[in-house]
């Protein structure tokens, strides 16, 4: 079993969106789905809000603008905002 995750607080939040990161990418994935099978799951797969390519790719190219579109989806998705 993981360990739970405390919620970000939102500042910490704002901060990541501005310097974006894989590992900030990461921990925010593991808090909204719950367990790391699943974060993975999402991570992994292509998703249509991504033009068909996977949240990892996005984080993977290292361009802040992309890893910050991830992690924008993250806490969308966080807080049940789905449009």
């Amino acid at each position: 079993m993981g360990s739970l995750q405390t919620p970000t607080p939102p500042e910490r939040l704002a901060e990541q969106l501005e310097h974006p990161s894989a590992h900030a990418i990461w921990n925010r994935a593991l808090e909204v789905f719950g367990d790391e099978a699943k974060a993975r799951s999402w991570m992994d797969a292509p998703r249509d809000i991504f033009g068909g390519r996977s949240p990892q790719e996005l984080v993977a190219t290292g361009d802040p603008a992309e890893q910050r579109h991830v992690l924008e989806v993250l806490i969308r998705i966080d807080y049940g905002v789905f449009s």
